[in-house]
Formats: C-alpha cells, structure tokens, sequence
C-alpha cells in the first residue's frame, strides 16, 4: 500500500470543534501529516479561520463572517455548539493557527470564496505565510479558481490545490493543468481510475475528501492517492496497522 498524506479536515473534527485551536493539537497528536483550514476575511480585513459563511452553525449568532470585525468574532464561542464540554474555543487568526501548530504539520489551506467576500484576501495570506515561513509546507486550495489564478499572479512559486466537487463544472486536469497547480484535491465519490490516471499522466497529487469510514481510506490508500482527508485522523493508524 502506497504512503499517503494524512490531513486532517479542519483538524480532527469528527471528535472536537472544527477549525479551532483543540482541533488542530489533538490532529498533531493523532498523528497528522497535514491540517486542512479554511480562511476568510474579517469585516476590518483579518484573515480568520472559519467555514461558513454564516456565524449560525458554529458561533450560534445571526449575520455572517464578513460582517463582523476581528474583535467582535473574538466574542463569540465556536466550541460549545459541537458540546458543552469544549465551552471557550474561540475564532483563530491565521496568524495564531500557524503559531498553534507550531511547525509541527504542513498546512492545507482553502481560501473560502462567497458572493461579496471583499478582495484582497490572496496577498494577505501570502504575507503571513510568508511571514511564518510556511509558504513551501503549504498548499493553497479553493473551488474558486480566480481565488488561485491571483493566487500564481502574485507568487509563482506557491503550491497550489484544485478542488474538486460534485458541483464543480470545469475539468480538474485542465484547470490545474492552466495554473500551474500541484495537486487535485476531489471528493471521494469523483475518484476513479480513468481520473486517478489522467491526474497521474499530468503529474498531478490527488488528495481525496472527505474520507472518515476506514474500509474507504483502506480502499483509496491501496489505488495510490497522495492524500487523504478525514474528519478521523486517528484513523489513519488503523489503516497502517491493518
């Protein structure tokens, strides 16, 4: 069986809070290779980690991300929604995830893309990454492809990740082909051998998502992927040991 990257979805969040800093320590400790977090901007322009677009879900108030200021998300509780027991998890800068992780894992980055997101997004996380030095053990991802296009524009030498959904309506291949892309990064039930072997002859990384049951990690780790992303990281060791 091939070896693949580990990564764990939003951190390890099938068991804790997803995108906070608990998630991304127990996904260090369960062994990842790499945590995937999604960005976005702040009403006053802070790049924070955080899905959705609105603060419902997981912060249990009403408006969305960008509406806010950085002080104002800072007061809201995204751990105790998941359970009751996680009480004090707070919205993260990406600045404060990457000194959480601490050089520890690799960092799979999706740069969240909604309908009147403010610009500007691309330079700041360059700016930070490169700060922190973890540009090279990054991969910038998104389903929007302008989002990447800005994203080469502006750093040539970045690594970048097409994602890939059911929804989506371009060709992977080509789209990663067109930026200069390293790896595809597609949900599970798009993975078969006609598209592992298209990515493969363009030399292309596919990383798959969002893989939780194990008979399907067994399954994608044994066609050769370079990735898998789990909301489980700790099952990944059950992988291995089988």
């Amino acid at each position: 069986m091939a070896t693949f990257k580990k990564v764990a979805h939003r951190g390890a969040s099938g068991d804790y809070p997803e995108n906070t800093r608990l998630a991304f320590e127990k996904a260090i400790d369960a062994g990842a290779d790499m945590i995937e977090l999604d960005c976005q901007m702040s009403q006053d322009g802070h790049v924070v980690i955080f899905h959705d677009e609105k603060l419902l879900r997981t912060a249990r108030v009403r408006g969305t991300l960008r509406s806010k200021s950085l002080a104002e998300l800072k007061q809201l509780d995204v751990g105790k929604w998941f359970k009751p027991a996680f009480k004090g998890q707070h919205i993260l800068t990406l600045e404060e995830a990457l000194e959480s992780v601490a050089g520890k894992v690799d960092l799979c980055l999706e740069i969240k893309s909604y309908g009147e997101s403010a610009p500007g997004i691309e330079l700041k996380i360059l700016f930070i990454l490169s700060h922190y030095d973890y540009l090279d053990r990054t991969i910038i991802s998104s389903f929007d492809y302008r989002c990447l296009a800005r994203v080469r524009e502006l750093a040539p030498e970045a690594l970048l990740g097409v994602i890939s959904g059911a929804g989506s309506r371009d060709d992977p291949v080509d789209v990663a082909r067109q930026l200069g892309a390293t790896s595809i990064h597609a949900q599970k039930e798009l993975v078969s051998h006609d598209f592992l072997r298209r990515a493969w002859d363009d030399g292309l990384d596919v990383f798959v998502w969002t893989v939780n049951d194990v008979r399907d990690l067994e399954s994608f780790a044994s066609l050769g992927v370079q990735g898998l992303i789990s909301n489980y990281p700790k099952r990944f060791r059950k992988v291995y040991s089988r």
